[in-house]
């Protein structure tokens, strides 16, 4: 759990630092790709709502420490999003990697629609066609496109860490739990 934590930790630190540096010289229509809105999504379908949230919530910070112009907006468009992509975490297969792209996807879209609301509409700029076109669907495609390949970074990842805490349980002699397993409405006990 600890180990899984700090590659978390890792995680988010690097994709932070690809984000605003390698990637800002990657524009692709004046955009750059929301790396950290793929780390969350993908973390949240991978692992649950409760990872998804806090994934979220340390990169929405991170991005309203540094680009945020009120402190904690950001975090909370992460982190809510992080915890609805981790609804899907039910249905996760690690084979299938069409329905996290998708998923990613889906939450840029959203997030650059709250972008939208909170930033253009509350000033009175309404010109949502010209948003759409110049910034919000670029940006969701570019995202997505970046998705396909660090998504399957991720989820390698996480198998290989997943791997790793079996064969250490094995050589204890022990059981590994995942916590997602436990029905806590049911209440039942672990022997």
């Amino acid at each position: 759990m600890i180990f899984k934590t700090i590659i978390i930790i890792f995680e988010i630190i690097i994709s932070y630092i690809l984000q605003v540096t390698v990637f800002t010289n990657l524009r692709l229509a004046d955009v750059v790709p929301d790396i950290l809105m793929i780390l969350t999504a993908s973390l949240a379908y991978i692992t649950g709502k409760k990872t998804g949230a806090l994934t979220g919530f340390a990169c929405g910070f991170l991005l309203d420490c540094t680009f945020g112009p009120l402190m904690g907006l950001f975090a909370l468009a992460y982190s809510t999003l992080g915890y609805i992509c981790g609804f899907a975490h039910k249905i996760y297969d690690s084979e299938d990697y069409t329905l996290p792209v998708f998923l990613i996807g889906g939450t840029e879209f959203l997030f650059n629609l709250f972008y939208f609301v909170c930033f253009y509409v509350l000033r009175g700029d309404i010109d949502i066609g010209y948003y759409l076109i110049r910034f919000l669907f670029p940006k969701v495609i570019y995202t997505t496109m970046v998705s396909v390949i660090l998504y399957r970074l991720l989820n390698l990842n996480f198998n290989l860490f997943e791997k790793i805490d079996a064969a250490k349980a094995k050589r204890r002699g022990g059981t590994t739990y995942d916590f997602n397993d436990f029905d806590l409405t049911e209440r039942k006990k672990i022997r």
